[in-house]
């Protein structure tokens, strides 16, 4: 079930309003909008349950990423989809759901945005000293060797086993 588009329409009138694949209703705003839209959804419109964010990259786009926040309606049992578009940065929404810690970091792990006014803006997957971030669309694939037991003659790894006999 997911909130009647008139009520996001009637809430957030000068927002672009529509409805994804999955039926799930979708605000696409400018980032400067991002924190106070996701404070009007939890205390306003009753999405207090943070579930889930993402990036989009479409390197041919301008802007570049596409953020995606997943909020829940408990009481109503409804979705929404808050998205925003950006080359490089956006607001930290930890301040409205603290919950997104950790999905911001991921996003900028991976995708290399930036989340401004975020507490711990660091790698939470990647080594502290990795050169990129893996799931842009321009980064290139199959130059990290992966130790497998079919190339370990190729390779010249030990598989780590060493140590059990």
């Amino acid at each position: 079930m997911s909130v009647a588009p008139e009520a996001l329409q009637a809430a957030f009138p000068d927002a672009l309003h529509g409805v994804s694949a999955d039926g799930i209703p979708h605000i696409l705003i400018h980032p400067a909008q991002l924190v106070e839209t996701a404070r009007r959804c939890r205390d306003e419109l009753g999405f207090v349950r943070w579930i889930d964010m993402t990036a989009v990259d479409e390197p041919e786009m301008e802007p570049r990423f596409e953020l995606q926040y997943l909020l829940y309606s408990m009481a109503e049992h409804a979705w929404v989809r808050l998205k925003t578009q950006t080359d490089d940065a956006a607001p930290s929404v930890t301040g409205v759901f603290p919950g997104a810690n950790w999905y911001e970091r991921e996003v900028f792990d991976l995708f290399g945005v930036t989340f401004e006014g975020h507490p711990n803006m660091t790698r939470i997957m990647m080594p502290d000293g990795w050169s990129g971030h893996p799931l842009r669309r321009d980064y290139p694939i199959g130059g990290e060797p992966v130790d497998f037991t079919v190339t370990r003659e190729i390779m010249g790894t030990g598989g780590g086993n060493e140590l059990r006999g």
